[in-house]
């Protein structure tokens, strides 16, 4: 069994505006250049959307205006959780979760954990998937969300 990565962050937000950042203005401070299906195809993505309900797509507008479906919201509550089946990039049926829970922390400050998890689908490339979104989360939860959150 492959561990999950877990990442925390501590921001200066009430826990429904870090939510609603990571949620619903995702697309302005996802790193579209680097951490994109269509990066891997040189150019930056032009979106990336999470339709706010349980069921709903997660998806990239490619540089094309094709589209790059990424998963799928599997748990929705509005200002504290968040989870996400997560394929980026590959076939659904490799798909792993991510869960993003959102915590009062002090007056406007929230603790916000990202647990990616289900690295067993990929087998024997487990270790290499895991050790690239590790590294990963770092840079988009630890730099670009915080960033955006303080803005």
């Amino acid at each position: 069994m492959t561990d999950p990565i877990v990442k925390r962050v501590t921001v200066n937000a009430a826990p429904e505006q870090a939510f609603d950042v990571f949620v619903n203005r995702i697309a302005k401070w996802w790193p579209l250049d680097g951490h994109a299906v269509s990066a891997s195809k040189g150019k930056p993505a032009l979106a990336v959307t999470i339709e706010p309900h349980v069921g709903g797509a997660v998806y990239e507008t490619m540089f094309d205006g094709t589209r790059a479906d990424w998963g799928e919201v599997l748990v929705f509550e509005a200002g504290r959780r968040l989870a996400l089946s997560w394929h980026p990039g590959t076939n659904k049926d490799r798909a792993t979760r991510v869960e993003v829970t959102f915590e009062s922390h002090g007056p406007a400050r929230s603790k916000v954990t990202l647990t990616h998890s289900g690295w067993e689908v990929w087998a024997d490339e487990a270790p290499e998937k895991r050790g690239g979104y590790d590294t990963g989360w770092d840079h988009v939860l630890g730099h670009c969300f915080v960033n955006a959150v303080s803005k």
